[in-house]
């Protein structure tokens, strides 16, 4: 009985190890799972990979116009006082046929920086208003929020690309400019840059 559960006990401990150290696979190319602690020439294959992903699906060409015109009718929130009513106070929305929720300062979750909208014939599309019912931004989603990968868009109010997170299957979120390049990588609520150094920027 001691023999069997030492060599159960051995086994364990080797199968336990193979899994914490086995990388992922992602779009072709095999990571270690903390973007921080590896090699730049590991960090840079990942971000090429997502770049290239990226770039097939077509996120970085611009055609706003189009944009712009669609959001239009959104531009300005007709019923952004009871929406924050909604949302501060839990009064019951206006219409049917949305949702809102707050959007909050990350450092400080009291204080409240704007709303959004989501339609339910649109549920991958945010509005996001500022306190006076203005849109500043849209987000949209390309996926599904519970299977990597995926990403957002995030456009502003005149169409204009200005971001695009990308949750990657190594389960980090890369922040990509409108031209491609990388602005940063998310680990624990905190962004990184290409080199995997701590860049000081509030993520909302």
């Amino acid at each position: 009985m001691k023999k069997f559960l030492t060599i159960f006990t051995v086994l364990f401990a080797v199968i336990f190890f193979l899994v914490k150290i086995e990388p992922v696979s992602a779009y072709g190319i095999r990571v270690q799972k903390d973007y921080r602690f590896t090699t730049q020439q590991d960090r840079n294959r990942r971000i090429k990979s997502y770049q290239e992903y990226l770039q097939k699906e077509g996120v970085f060409e611009d055609e706003h116009y189009a944009r712009k015109e669609a959001y239009k009718k959104y531009k300005k929130d007709k019923n952004f006082r009871a929406n924050l009513n909604h949302i501060k106070h839990g009064k019951p929305l206006p219409e049917k046929g949305y949702t809102a929720k707050g959007n909050y300062y990350q450092m400080a979750d009291k204080i409240l920086s704007g709303y959004s909208i989501i339609y339910d014939d649109d549920p991958n599309t945010e509005y996001v208003y500022n306190t006076l019912g203005d849109l500043y931004q849209v987000v949209t989603l390309t996926g599904e929020e519970h299977i990597l990968p995926h990403y957002k868009t995030v456009y502003a109010f005149n169409g204009y690309l200005q971001r695009v997170i990308f949750s990657a299957i190594d389960g980090y979120d890369y922040i990509f400019y409108p031209t491609g390049k990388l602005q940063g990588v998310v680990v624990d609520g905190k962004l990184y840059n290409r080199v995997g150094r701590p860049v000081k920027i509030w993520l909302k």
